[in-house]
């Protein structure tokens, strides 16, 4: 059982934004480019906080400014499935009214998180999560723009999902997917939560998923509770192995640890514990990943992976690194 698990509090009150870019063994060849996805996202935190309004709205487009960097997996940047297709989850959710929107299996939406966005829009009553097709027919219908596949496709997956297709076992192509499965070189999300100047919290999440995934496959990032959640207690953004962050509703995990009088790090450290302890990998090692966790009060990451790509801005001070 790997003992690894690293964490921080986040200092600072008021308007927050703090943002993940993947929790996993991020290679030395990757750590620049991360580092400057970040970045880019945090220095631009006064404009998310205080123009577009809402932390919904800031949980949404910081969300939407990580889907068009290359270096993550999500939008362009987002790993393949065994088609050789981008398929792209997202999921945001808004802590003041518990109303939330995803989407799942999209093909041709560049920016999954904003139609997530507007089906959280459509109010009491109105459907929440939409996959494939359907999700597509709603964000056209909305005005946004469909794209082919080939645009959400960077060189760098397309090179990657023709070594992994050359690994992987022919007779179970289905299982080669899974954590220590195959020597695929790769796992990511990106994730933000957001206190606003008021005091309202958000989250939201968006994925490429797993390197060389079955087509249809969803894991936690569109599912609130698991990789994604918010109320007026806390926000929660979470990245690993999807599969075991459903399980354990990872996400909610660490809400009600917040309710029971946790801080954010002790409760992202103790739900990411209990994670790896509950749920064992193929590989026979307990189940990794990591979160982000802003309060009323705090803020907090924590992962179990060998790194982490995070980052954070209040006050006018801005923080990313690996």
């Amino acid at each position: 059982m790997p003992t690894r698990l690293r964490s921080d509090r986040i200092e600072g009150t008021g308007g927050l934004l703090v943002v993940h870019g993947g929790a996993w063994d991020i290679p030395d060849s990757a750590l620049e480019e991360h580092r400057a996805g970040l970045r880019s996202v945090v220095e631009s935190t006064p404009s998310i906080l205080q123009e577009v309004g809402q932390a919904v709205d800031g949980a949404t487009e910081a969300v939407a400014a990580l889907e068009a960097h290359e270096a993550f997996n999500a939008g362009y940047g987002a790993m393949l499935n065994q088609d050789g297709e981008a398929e792209l989850d997202a999921g945001v959710m808004d802590g003041d009214s518990l109303e939330f929107g995803a989407v799942a299996a999209t093909r041709h939406v560049a920016r999954p998180v904003r139609v997530a966005r507007r089906l959280l829009d459509e109010g009491e009553g109105r459907v929440r999560m939409l996959v494939g097709e359907g999700a597509e027919r709603f964000a056209e219908a909305e005005g946004m723009a469909l794209v082919p596949n080939e645009a959400l496709v960077c060189p760098r997956e397309q090179a990657r999902h023709e070594r992994v297709r050359a690994q992987v076992e022919p007779d179970h192509p289905s299982t080669s997917f899974l954590p220590g499965a195959s020597p695929l070189g790769g796992a990511d999300t990106v994730g933000s939560v957001v206190r606003d100047p008021a005091g309202r919290l958000a989250a939201a999440t968006s994925t490429g998923g797993t390197p060389f995934k079955p087509p249809g496959r969803v894991g936690d990032s569109p599912l609130p509770g698991a990789g994604f959640y918010a109320d007026e207690h806390v926000a929660v953004s979470a990245t690993g192995w999807g599969e075991a962050i459903a399980m354990v509703g990872l996400a909610r995990d660490v809400r009600e640890r917040v309710v029971g009088g946790a801080p954010a790090e002790g409760a992202a450290r103790r739900a990411l514990r209990r994670m790896q302890d509950r749920v064992e990998s193929p590989d026979g090692e307990g189940a990794t990943g990591g979160c982000i966790v802003v309060t009323p009060e705090d803020a907090a990451y924590a992962f179990t992976t060998p790194r982490m790509a995070r980052g954070w801005c209040t006050g006018g001070e801005a923080h990313w690194t690996v």
